[in-house]
């Protein structure tokens, strides 16, 4: 018997402005890249939906909403309501920016777990070093090294401009948050 398995997701991306968020998100639902910067103000809401089938053949659908969170500091406020609810959590730095990991270690992580309210424990974090397509001023074993004093095992490196792993950075999001690691193939 085949069965029908529904999920929704709300994934929130955080980090510097300027990191690319915005970016990552339009090349995953849109599949497009602009090199116009126009920042984030408060938030921006994307929805995409997605159907997969496993090895019995069973459906599996899910309905993502993907928060893009301002960075800018007077956002601070508002941006703490977005937080609540989230399934998962991309922690997103700019490898041509080093200071945007920092601010990952020394204020991101901190500032989800704490004003996410109390369903944050168990929240996947995922960090992401975008911007790979340029000349980095981090190395990706500094990341590495900046992940783990975080507690975040996941990393990714991705271009949100050639769209470099952009979809196995949500695959692997979707995975985490599902709890389907091990029961679902999902094309990339």
């Amino acid at each position: 018997m085949i069965t029908t398995n529904v999920y929704k997701l709300k994934i929130i991306l955080i980090g510097e402005h300027a990191a690319g968020k915005t970016s990552m998100i339009k090349n995953f639902v849109e599949g497009a890249y602009s090199k116009d910067y126009r920042p984030t103000i408060g938030s921006n809401l994307f929805i995409k939906k997605l159907a997969f089938k496993n090895k019995e053949g069973d459906d599996f659908q899910f309905t993502i909403t993907v928060w893009d969170i301002a960075g800018q500091e007077r956002w601070t406020s508002m941006r703490h309501t977005y937080y609540r609810g989230a399934q998962g959590v991309f922690l997103i730095g700019d490898l041509t920016r080093k200071h945007s990991f920092k601010q990952i270690q020394d204020f991101w992580v901190d500032d989800f777990r704490t004003n996410g309210g109390p369903s944050t424990e168990g929240v996947p974090l995922i960090m992401i070093g975008n911007k790979q397509d340029l000349t980095p001023e981090i190395s990706e074993d500094q990341v590495r090294e900046i992940a783990a004093n975080c507690g975040i095992e996941k990393i990714l490196f991705t271009s949100a401009k050639t769209g470099a792993h952009i979809n196995e950075a949500f695959v692997a999001m979707f995975k985490s948050c599902s709890g389907l690691e091990d029961i679902i193939h999902i094309p990339i």
